[in-house]
């Protein structure tokens, strides 16, 4: 059998045991799995979505928050509609067209800021709107919170900047040795990119990586180089899991392990691809997120063919095979994890459909689970939010270039595909050439018969195959291509 290996386009499409393309998709260890399509399941925000959040307040109760240009928004309760909770004072946000709101939770007030405007919070189980964070903190891009501090990073009067509150207290910015709090201008590096906070904080430029640690007063937080030179090249290409943190840098995609230790995952694998694909003139359009049931960092951006710079591509990064796969579910405005709101009985069903063909997803989805079910969502192009949980996608899965009889052309016959599922309507494109320099050629797509086998007859030197299945189909795992029957032709 000749297995399906890692998508590297960045390798020989020859004899490099690699596939050369795979689109909607998932890497495993050994071959693919099906991704899932995306359903809408709320009501429309008023304008694209610049901005999403979830978290759980101190009752247990899942709380769902997202803003656009001049509004923030709190889902209801039963997680189908947005209201609008803006600040009551102040007058409509003006959150830029390249500009993004960021959350944090700090015990139970959830801060938003967007660069812009007065950072806001919401009480969670006490407020109906959001409203002006107390204290004049700065305005600024970013808040993460580090251990019992809020951090507030890129100001807008200086974007090298970042402030801390009080120890313990989200409302209070006035710099004292007795609270704790101050701040920090980095004269090296650049502008501030993003930060991941925790028990420690890692702040992100565009040339620098360093890592914030507690250490009391004086200085209350140390900071440590972890990188002179290799940034985040992208601002919303961050996305944390445990002590994992994924970005792209100036030089491709990077992960950061332990606030040490920086790996190139993307180096001679998908780099330059990413660079050809990637449209930089619309880089603040990025979002990313972590899918932590597939465990996959994902990446959303536009490419050359995206309308208006609308992302159309999200690229999935397989973290415990450090495989990578690019996925086109349809144009949507942002990526983030959700959390389920409510949980459905067989009677509460109807609130999403009246029947059972109905239902956005297959009644085994994990969106029926309860609430608090972390998935991955997002805002299609209609301001709708909704999960990737859906029926599967049309996928595509690509070998390299094989010569199946060394210095020989070969007539290939037939191959067997080989894909687990129960229902599956598979069909395969031999592409071939004589020479590597040649273009391919593509012969006919043939459908697997009854007996499982795609019957052909390509005569080449070189010789790839394209699988390819169905929207819907009902597939679990593509492991590869077996029983490739071939005969030995003349050498011209």
């Amino acid at each position: 059998m000749y297995g399906f290996g890692p998508f590297l386009p960045d390798q020989p499409a020859f004899e490099s045991n690699a596939c050369s393309d795979v689109l909607n998709v998932i890497p495993s260890e050994r071959g693919y799995r099906p991704a899932n399509s995306f359903f809408n399941v709320t009501g429309a925000l008023t304008a694209r979505a610049q901005g999403a959040f979830t978290c759980r307040g101190k009752q247990g109760t899942i709380y769902n928050f997202a803003g656009d240009a001049t509004k923030l928004y709190k889902q209801s309760s039963d997680g189908l509609t947005w209201g609008d909770v803006s600040r009551l004072a102040g007058g409509a946000y003006a959150t830029a067209t390249d500009g993004w709101w960021d959350f944090a939770l700090f015990g139970d007030i959830v801060i938003a800021t967007n660069g812009v405007d007065a950072p806001q919070k919401f009480q969670l189980d006490v407020d109906t709107n959001f409203a002006a964070l107390g204290g004049s903190p700065p305005t600024a891009k970013f808040v993460f919170v580090i251990r019992d501090f809020v951090v507030l990073a890129c100001h807008a009067t200086a974007n090298d900047t970042l402030t801390w509150s009080a120890l313990g207290d989200a409302e209070d910015w006035v710099a004292s040795a007795t609270t704790l709090s101050d701040s920090q201008t980095m004269y090296e590096g650049g502008s501030i990119m993003g930060g991941v906070g925790g028990e420690y904080g890692t702040l992100f430029q565009e040339r620098a990586i360093s890592r914030q640690s507690f250490e009391g007063p004086p200085t209350v937080f140390r900071f440590d180089k972890i990188s002179n030179s290799m940034g985040c090249r992208t601002e919303r290409s961050i996305a944390a899991y445990e002590n994992l943190i994924f970005f792209h840098s100036n030089d491709g995609k990077k992960m950061l392990r332990g606030g040490a230790e920086i790996s190139d995952i993307g180096a001679e694998k998908i780099d330059r691809w990413l660079e050809a694909e990637f449209d930089g003139s619309y880089s603040y359009r990025v979002s990313s997120a972590i899918d932590p049931v597939k465990k996959l960092y994902m990446m959303s951006f536009a490419n050359g063919s995206a309308s208006s710079g609308t992302p159309n591509i999200i690229l999935a990064y397989h973290w415990p095979t450090g495989k990578f796969a690019p996925q086109s579910p349809g144009d949507h405005e942002l990526i983030y994890v959700g959390a389920t709101q409510e949980t459905y009985t067989i009677d509460g069903l109807d609130a999403l459909s009246g029947t059972i063909d109905g239902l956005p997803y297959p009644v085994d989805s994990r969106f029926y689970a309860g609430e608090g079910q972390l998935l991955l969502a997002a805002f299609n192009t209609d301001h709708e939010q909704g999960f990737y949980t859906g029926a599967y996608l049309a996928a595509t899965i690509e070998t390299g270039d094989v010569q199946l009889t060394p210095g020989f052309k070969s007539m290939l016959r037939s191959l067997r595909p080989m894909l687990e599922g129960t229902s599956i309507t598979t069909t395969v494109t031999i592409k071939y050439r004589n020479r590597l320099q040649d273009s391919h050629t593509s012969a006919s797509a043939v459908a697997v018969n009854a007996n499982g086998v795609c019957p052909l007859r390509v005569n080449a030197r070189y010789h790839r195959a394209t699988i390819n299945t169905a929207a819907n189909d009902n597939w679990t795992h593509a492991n590869g291509v077996d029983d490739v029957v071939f005969s030995k032709m003349g050498k011209r």
